[in-house]
């Protein structure tokens, strides 16, 4: 898989320097992240991140956000993911400090006081399942928190605190897991949005999970964790998409205890049967998976 995977993305790659969705896709600043941590293995692969990194360099607003792509004005969510890779790399790492600032400065929107107080005393009479009071991030300047952009944004700050006001980001940070963890499904592992609805409990997705235990790594100790941990596991017995299947491996290289050959053997092999339909996100991830790349989130 990693000669095909590498040609793959060489082959996915816009003139413009960044990746979109699949091959012929408009470049995205979620896809070109990904994308640029997944070409570091050969000279040639890094000069085809160095493209990429460009094109995230180039198209940073003002105010230190990204947009989701060119097509969109406004900064976004994938500002965290812009961030990370820049700062995982060693490149322009004033530009990785002014994202990493513009996250400190979202905030989602609210569910409002009314939902606030019903919570605090009604709880039942809700119909979703969540503290309203716990910010993380969201996917759009007006919405809520969910636990992807959350995650990522997690990421993100805590790879560059050391560069950012002690006390805010702290406290930011605290808040956000306290929000994942209070999304965090019932036997473990998290699922896109809630964890309850009408009083039925919704399942956990594979990917969702590894991504949030990586943003929570740094509290692997916990019993939610491990729990989660287990959950993962139990997931994949019956769940074998190439995005699942990456972020998993790199989940479980950053835990540690795991047999890796295990995870990227059944990478390898679902790659072969499918070459992941040709989604440059999941080809990008499976590399790094497949070539340490899960270095890119220790904490």
């Amino acid at each position: 898989m990693m000669r095909s995977g590498r040609e793959q993305l060489v082959a996915s790659q816009n003139r413009d320097g960044g990746w979109g969705a699949q091959q012929g896709r408009a470049s995205s600043t979620e896809i070109t992240a990904l994308a640029a941590l997944g070409r570091l293995d050969t000279s040639a692969s890094r000069a085809s991140a160095t493209h990429g990194l460009r094109w995230l360099a180039d198209r940073q607003h003002d105010d230190g956000g990204w947009p989701v792509s060119a097509q969109v004005d406004g900064a976004s969510w994938a500002t965290a993911l812009a961030v990370l890779a820049l700062d995982a790399l060693g490149r322009e790492p004033t530009r990785a400090v002014r994202g990493a600032r513009w996250l400190l400065r979202r905030a989602p929107r609210t569910l409002g006081m009314t939902i606030s107080l019903l919570h605090r005393f009604a709880p039942s009479t809700l119909a979703v399942r969540l503290n309203p009071d716990l910010k993380g991030w969201a996917w759009t300047s007006d919405a809520t928190s969910f636990v992807e952009p959350t995650c990522y944004a997690l990421l993100a700050l805590k790879r560059l605190r050391r560069h950012l006001p002690g006390a805010v980001v702290a406290e930011r940070i605290d808040e956000a897991e306290h929000m994942v963890y209070d999304r965090m499904c019932r036997d473990g592992g998290w699922n896109y949005g809630n964890s309850t609805v009408l009083e039925a409990e919704l399942w956990p997705y594979a990917d969702v999970t590894a991504l949030a235990l990586l943003a929570l790594v740094d509290r692997r100790q916990r019993e939610a964790n491990q729990r989660s941990l287990g959950a993962l596991r139990k997931m994949l017995q019956s769940v074998d998409s190439g995005l699942s299947l990456a972020w998993a491996t790199l989940c479980f290289e950053v835990y540690g205890g795991e047999d890796l050959a295990l995870w990227r053997g059944r990478l390898v092999e679902r790659y072969a049967r499918t070459a992941f339909l040709g989604e440059t996100k999941a080809v990008a991830l499976a590399l790094l998976a497949l070539t340490g790349g899960a270095e890119a989130f220790r904490l």
